[in-house]
């Protein structure tokens, strides 16, 4: 296998395992995300956050936004889906957009598209999904959230070469 694809593999598969822990983590069967911070849920000990940076939290509270949410359906379907791109090839790649110019997948870009997905609409890609995902979810009105959500991309995507 060659040394890339690998690393990719790796990488995706990380993806899954990242979401399925994040899942855990956050109680199965929770009947809701957190409206807009990253609270420990009441099940689980204070000393779980203790060891964990400020950036480990926001991934693993992303995580469980994107599996709560339902984003890994479309983003970390094995081999991406025709409606959506991966998150596991994502992030810290350049990306095309709607209008033709080509931008980084960086941190701001992240955020602006996570909150306003009608910012940078894709080529190839449908904005109508993400555009009424946000609305329902009112992520425009929670920054932290965003900003989990834009961790965990980050996280999952590839390593820059």
């Amino acid at each position: 296998m060659r040394k890339g694809h690998a690393s990719k593999t790796r990488r995706a598969s990380g993806a899954t395992l990242i979401a399925a822990l994040a899942l855990a983590a956050a109680g199965c069967g929770a009947s809701s995300p957190h409206a807009g911070s990253s609270q420990t849920p009441t099940n689980v000990p204070a000393y779980v956050n203790e060891p964990f940076s400020h950036q480990q939290q926001l991934i693993a509270a992303g995580g469980r936004l994107i599996v709560t949410y339902g984003c890994a359906a479309c983003h970390l379907a094995h081999g991406a889906s025709a409606s959506a791109p991966s998150f596991a090839s994502f992030a810290g790649h350049k990306v095309r957009l709607a209008d033709g110019r080509s931008v980084l997948v960086d941190e701001p870009f992240l955020r602006k598209s996570i909150a306003d997905p009608a910012a940078f609409p894709l080529a190839g890609y449908s904005e109508r999904p993400m555009l009424d995902a946000v609305a329902h979810l009112g992520l425009a009105r929670r920054p932290q959230q965003v900003a989990e959500l834009a961790a965990f991309i980050e996280e999952v995507g590839p390593e820059p070469q």
